[in-house]
């Protein structure tokens, strides 16, 4: 099996030339991942249990085209996934809503399982559990998602998806360990029990 190491870039004097590479700057998806994040801690205990992750996911949508469509970047539902999209660059960003970001022993995990469309769109999905290694990439698009975990920690990681899940990471780009710069946790007190959710995309049968 044709396979590569998976980049990791942690420090600032490599993370922010591969983020100039993608035309995505640092600060503005870090304000992606605050409105996704506090768009969670606004569900109460009256909404419904699932509110957290769905506020989180159509607000980190929404900041993520709000905050870089225009020249270089459009809004795009190929596949029936919403992303972004860089046609000159061939790159694809969506939001996604994880389990645990930017820790090395662990691959982010989606917080709701992923449909054929994402799949399909982040190719090549053929591969055996390897940490730290994937699928040489194929094609020349490349898709990544902004990966935000409850603690706030966020990375732009670029997944092989396959069964619902991600099962290798070919390149991660860690942008915050969850704090702030004085080190004051973003995450306020959030209602109970929550339910993560992401809407699934199911082709009409």
């Amino acid at each position: 099996m044709d396979i590569v190491q998976a980049i990791i870039l942690r420090e600032p004097w490599e993370v922010t030339p591969r983020l100039q590479e993608l035309t995505l700057h640092k600060n503005k998806l870090l304000e992606v991942r605050d409105i996704a994040v506090h768009e969670r801690a606004n569900a109460t205990a009256f909404h419904a249990a699932n509110a957290p992750g769905t506020f989180s996911y159509h607000h980190g949508i929404w900041a993520l085209r709000h905050r870089f469509v225009g020249a270089d970047w459009r809004v795009d539902r190929t596949n029936g996934v919403e992303t972004i999209r860089n046609d000159r660059l061939k790159l694809v960003v969506s939001f996604c809503n994880v389990d645990l970001a930017c820790v090395d022993f662990h691959k982010p995990q989606p917080r709701t399982k992923k449909g054929s469309g994402v799949e399909r769109a982040s190719e090549p999905g053929l591969f055996e559990q390897l940490p730290q290694y994937a699928p040489r990439p194929k094609g020349e698009w490349q898709f990544f998602y902004l990966m935000v975990d409850e603690n706030g920690a966020a990375e732009l990681s670029r997944p092989v998806v396959k069964g619902g899940g991600f099962t290798a990471m070919i390149e991660r780009i860690y942008l915050s360990y969850g704090a702030d710069d004085d080190g004051t946790g973003l995450l306020q007190d959030t209602p109970d029990a929550p339910v993560e959710f992401d809407p699934q995309i199911a082709r009409k049968l």
